[in-house]
């Protein structure tokens, strides 16, 4: 009998490489995954891998066990599921982690759509970065996740994970409320010569933003950085720069007239992710249609 959670750090070692990257992806230290993945080794009675300086190598049968997971671990979360829905009542915790802007907006109302309709439902939410949040639902560290993926960058990769679209958001480009409003969507190249306010170059966010000002020929010169959206808008507010950020980073309609329509089609999807075989968990199926309403609801009003 094969443990799951061993059989989940195999493919996540053939899918991505190294034992570094599947510890990042299931949550876990290096160390951790090396020592299940030899306890693995003893189940199988066969030589999984093996090791070339620093990387583990699958061999044959590494690679054909590796290849059952993804529908062992699959049925394993049907199963789950089934008996779940064979109570017969939405109850009990369901963990759900979201990226912060998602959590402040689609989050709260969900939620509360839950408990009015659902009493004996209790949503535990976290906030993680979209990484850390696959990571922990690969880990079975929560059941749910909010995630984001970019228009202008390559596709989101979750395998073992379903992803289901919940909005595609434009960005705005944000303006000192000091400047005459443009009577036309803002071309990128317009601000070439602009400061401006940006998330950490070490994120997705910002690989957008550079992406967007390469395609209109220019580096966007950043003198203020923050991965917090109110900071940005806060320092855009002051009149120290512009900015290009998703709708709904607009903290409230106050917001609306530093935001303007952006020339350049650049887009972030929202996206629900929940382990393959698990949708059909009771407790499961009811935030996901909670977010999913929300998120057609709307959080903030049309410029």
């Amino acid at each position: 009998m094969f443990d799951l959670h061993r059989l989940r750090l195999l493919r996540e070692l053939a899918r991505r490489g190294t034992v570094t990257e599947a510890a990042r992806a299931c949550a876990l230290t290096p160390s951790a995954v090396s020592q299940q993945l030899a306890l693995l080794q003893r189940e199988a009675g066969s030589v999984l891998f093996v090791r070339q300086g620093r990387r583990l190598r699958l061999t044959d049968a590494g690679r054909l066990l590796a290849g059952h997971a993804d529908r062992l671990l699959a049925d394993a979360e049907r199963a789950r599921a089934d008996l779940a829905a064979l109570a017969g009542s939405v109850s009990g915790p369901v963990r759900l982690s979201a990226f912060p802007t998602a959590a402040r907006t689609l989050v709260p109302g969900a939620a509360a759509r839950c408990r009015a309709a659902h009493p004996d439902l209790r949503v535990i939410m976290d906030e993680r970065e979209t990484e850390d949040g696959l990571a922990a639902l690969t880990g079975h560290e929560t059941d749910l996740a909010l995630v984001n993926a970019y228009g202008l960058l390559p596709p989101l990769e979750a395998p073992g994970i379903t992803l289901t679209t919940l909005l595609d958001e434009p960005f705005v480009v944000l303006l000192p409320p000091d400047r005459e409003p443009p009577s036309r969507p803002v071309p990128l190249a317009d601000l070439a010569g602009e400061t401006w306010v940006a998330p950490y170059s070490d994120t997705s966010g910002r690989a957008a933003l550079d992406r967007a000002c390469a395609q209109a020929g220019f580096t966007p010169r950043v003198d203020y950085a923050s991965n917090d959206f109110t900071v940005i808008i806060a320092i855009v507010r002051a009149g120290l720069g512009v900015a290009l950020v998703p709708r709904l980073a607009l903290e409230s309609a106050a917001d609306l007239p530093l935001a303007h329509p952006s020339a350049e089609p650049v887009t972030r999807r929202v996206l629900l992710a929940v382990r393959d075989g698990a949708t059909g968990h009771p407790a499961v199926r009811a935030l996901s249609s909670a977010l999913a309403a929300q998120a057609k609801s709307g959080t903030v009003s049309e410029m």
